[in-house]
């Protein structure tokens, strides 16, 4: 089923940016596009995947890991904390602080109503 969402992303609780886009939520996985990315978020057993060209960094609750897509390498990197929540297809609040990053990253995507296309 096709949403619109509005993806809100913040860094230390600044808002980066914000803007509406349409995701695809089917079979427990909520997945949609940026100008660069893909992004997948599987709602049930929680993961977070980020795909470019260049990379695909993919978060679970145990472990990130970034995969160098021309090297062929995937690094592990280390954590501070993850926090997934998901208010039944209406809100997913995703939270993340790397060792390598100076602050935390929020994402806030507040899921629309379905949309029907013909």
């Amino acid at each position: 089923m096709n949403h619109n969402i509005t993806v809100s992303t913040f860094e230390e609780n600044n808002l980066l940016f914000k803007n509406t886009t349409r995701a695809l939520i089917e079979d427990d996985f909520l997945t949609y596009h940026t100008d660069n990315d893909t992004i997948r978020f599987n709602l049930k057993n929680f993961s977070f995947t980020k795909e470019n060209n260049e990379s695909i960094l993919k978060i679970t609750n145990s472990k990130c890991l970034l995969t160098l897509k021309d090297l062929k390498q995937t690094l592990e990197i280390p954590h501070d904390y993850i926090n997934f929540e998901y208010d039944q297809n209406k809100t997913i609040t995703f939270t993340y602080k790397l060792i390598s990053n100076e602050y935390e990253i929020k994402i806030i995507i507040n899921i629309g109503d379905e949309i029907n296309e013909l």
